[in-house]
C-alpha cells in the first residue's frame, strides 16, 4: 500500500506540473497579481488569504514585549510576502509594522536584535517583490525612522543606541542600492534638506539654527548619505526587479530600467555619483560654520566622511587645509593645563606630560569639547593631535599614486617642519616626523614614476595614474587602514565590567 501511495503522489506531480511549481515559489521573486488571478482557485482562496494577512498583521502589532513570538511570526511570514502583491491594502500596514519593529527604541536586548533583523528582511522582501512604486515607500519610511532615531545617538548611550544606529544605517544602505533610480530621487530630496539647514545656519547664525547642524542627528544623516553614495558609486550595490507581467515585454524593460537593471544601470549609478559634489560641499560648509577649537571633534568627523567619499569614488577631495588648520590654533602652542585644574598653578612646561598619565579621549564619540579648558588639558591635546596625524597619514596614503603628489605634499611637509620647531613634546614630534618621512618617501616614488609617463600633465585623466598593477586600489587601501584602526581601537579600549555598566544605567 505504501508503494501504491507513492506511485499516486508521483503521478499527481507529473500530471499537474503547475501545482508543483507553485509550492516552491521563490520568496524573493515578484509575483504579478494577474498571474495569481489566472488560477482557477483564486476567487475561493482570496478571502481566506486576506483574512490570514490581516490576522498576522494584528498579531504583529499586538505582541507587545514578546521578542520570540515576534521573531517567529516575521520569520514564518517570509514565504507569503510575494502574495501581498494582490493585497495592496495590506502591504502598507505591514511595512509600517515592520519599520516600527525595526526601529523600536526601547528594547536593546540580544533577543530583540533578531527581531530587528527579521523585520528588515521582510522590509527588503517587500521592496523587491511588490509592484513599483512600493519600493519608494520603503526608502522613505526607513530613512525617516532612522533620522528620528538618530536624535538619541550620543556618546552617553554608546553601548545601546549607537550599535543599533549602525545596524539601521547598514540596512538603509542595502535598500538604497536595490534601485538606483528611486534612490537618486530620495537622496536628492534629503540631501537638499541638509543643505537648507546648513544655509539657514550660515545666514542667521542663531543658536537654534546652529544647533540644527551641530548635533548628532545631522552628523548621523551625513554619515548615512556618505555610506549610501560610497556603496552605490563603488559598485557594491545590488539590483532587483519589480513585479511585472511576463507577457508584456515593454513593461518588463521599463520596470527593469526603474530598478537599475539592463542598460540603464550605469546611467543611474552616474546619477548617484552626481550627488557626491553637493554632499561634499555640505560637509565642507559644516566645517566652516563655526571654526573654533571647541568643535574640533566635529571637524575631524567631517574629515573622515570626506576621505571616505574620496576613496569610494576615487576622486580628489583634499582635507589637508582642515587638518593643518587645527595645528594653527593658538591652543596647540599654549602650555597645557594639568588634568586636575586650571589657573597659573595648574600649568606645566610647554609640551610636558601634564603631571600624570594620559587617559585618552574617544573623539569618535563626541562632537565638541568642554567650554572650560577647551583644548588645554594634556588629555585633549594628545587625543586631538593623534587623530590629526592619523588622518594626515591616511590622506597621504590616498593620493600617493597621483602624478601631482609631490606638489600636494609640499604644503604638508613645510607646515609639519614648522610644527616641530614650535613644539617640544617628543611624542607629538614623533607623530610629525613619521608623516614627513611618509611624504618624502611617496614624493620620491611619484617623481620617478611620472617621468616615464607618455601623456602630458594636462592629458592625465586618472587620479591614480602612477599605481602599479599589482598594488591595491584607492578604496582597498582605505578599507584596509580603517580595518586596522578598528582592530587597534578594540585592543586598546579598556574593558568595562558588568557592575560598572549597571551602575552607569542606574545613574
Amino acid at each position: 500500500s505504501k508503494k501504491s501511495n507513492k506511485d499516486d503522489s508521483d503521478s499527481d506531480s507529473d500530471d499537474d506540473g503547475n501545482t508543483q511549481t507553485n509550492t516552491h515559489t521563490d520568496e524573493n521573486k515578484p509575483i504579478h497579481p494577474r498571474q495569481l488571478q489566472k488560477s482557477p482557485h483564486y476567487n475561493t482562496l482570496h478571502p481566506y488569504m486576506e483574512s490570514f494577512f490581516k490576522s498576522t498583521l494584528h498579531l504583529l502589532t499586538e505582541t507587545g514585549k514578546e521578542p520570540r513570538l515576534q521573531k517567529f511570526v516575521l520569520s514564518a511570514l517570509s514565504k507569503y510576502i510575494p502574495y501581498f502583491s494582490s493585497f495592496p491594502r495590506s502591504s502598507k500596514p505591514l511595512l509600517k509594522a515592520c519599520v516600527k519593529l525595526w526601529s523600536a527604541p526601547l528594547d536593546t536586548s540580544q533577543d530583540y536584535q533578531m527581531v530587528r533583523l527579521q523585520a528588515f528582511l521582510r522590509i527588503r522582501q517587500l521592496a523587491i517583490t511588490q509592484p513599483f512604486p512600493f519600493i519608494e515607500e520603503c526608502l522613505k519610511t526607513t530613512y525617516l525612522s532612522y533620522a528620528q532615531r538618530s536624535k538619541f545617538g550620543t556618546a552617553s548611550n554608546v553601548t545601546t543606541v549607537l550599535p543599533t544606529l549602525t545596524f539601521m544605517g547598514n540596512c538603509i544602505v542595502e535598500l538604497y542600492t536595490l534601485d538606483y533610480a528611486s534612490a537618486y530621487q530620495h537622496a536628492f530630496v534629503y540631501i537638499r534638506q541638509l543643505a537648507l539647514h546648513l544655509r539657514t545656519a550660515l545666514m542667521k547664525k542663531t543658536p537654534e539654527s546652529v544647533s540644527a547642524v551641530y548635533c548628532w542627528q545631522y552628523v548621523h544623516c551625513l554619515k548615512l548619505w556618505v555610506a549610501v553614495l560610497s556603496a552605490a558609486v563603488g559598485g557594491k550595490g545590488s539590483t532587483a526587479s519589480v513585479a511585472h507581467d511576463d507577457d508584456d515585454g515593454e513593461e518588463n524593460e521599463r520596470n527593469d530600467a526603474k530598478l537599475g537593471g539592463g542598460a540603464g544601470k550605469d546611467d543611474e549609478a552616474n546619477l548617484l555619483k552626481s550627488l557626491v559634489y553637493p554632499l561634499t560641499e555640505i560637509i565642507l560648509g559644516t566645517v566652516r560654520l563655526i571654526p573654533i577649537a571647541r568643535y574640533v571633534p566635529l571637524r575631524l568627523h567631517c574629515v573622515r566622511l570626506l576621505q571616505q567619499l574620496a576613496a569610494s569614488t576615487e576622486s580628489f577631495i583634499p582635507t589637508t587645509n582642515i587638518l593643518l588648520g587645527i595645528l594653527d590654533m593658538k591652543e596647540i602652542g599654549m602650555k597645557p593645563l594639568r588634568d586636575g585644574g586650571g589657573g597659573k598653578g595648574g600649568k606645566s612646561k610647554k609640551g610636558g606630560g601634564g603631571g600624570g598619565t594620559i587617559r585618552g579621549l574617544r573623539l569618535p564619540l563626541i562632537l565638541k569639547l568642554p567650554k572650560e579648558g577647551t583644548l588645554r588639558t594634556m588629555e585633549q591635546l594628545d587625543g586631538v593631535l593623534k587623530e590629526v596625524f592619523v588622518l594626515l597619514n591616511r590622506e597621504v596614503d590616498l593620493y600617493r599614486y597621483s602624478p601631482g603628489f609631490p606638489e600636494f605634499s609640499f604644503q604638508i611637509v613645510q607646515r609639519l617642519r614648522k610644527f616641530n620647531k614650535e613644539i617640544s613634546n617628543g611624542r607629538w614630534r614623533a607623530y610629525s616626523k613619521g608623516t614627513i618621512d611618509l611624504c618624502e618617501k611617496h614624493s620620491t616614488f611619484a617623481t620617478q614614476a611620472r617621468s616615464t609617463l607618455v601623456d602630458a600633465p594636462k592629458d592625465v585623466r586618472r587620479l591614480e595614474a602612477l599605481k602599479p598593477s599589482n598594488m591595491p586600489s584607492m578604496r582597498d587601501r582605505y578599507d584596509a587602514t580603517v580595518a586596522k584602526e578598528k582592530r587597534l581601537e578594540a585592543v586598546t579600549q579598556p574593558v568595562v565590567s558588568s557592575s560598572a555598566k549597571n551602575k552607569g544605567k542606574d545613574g
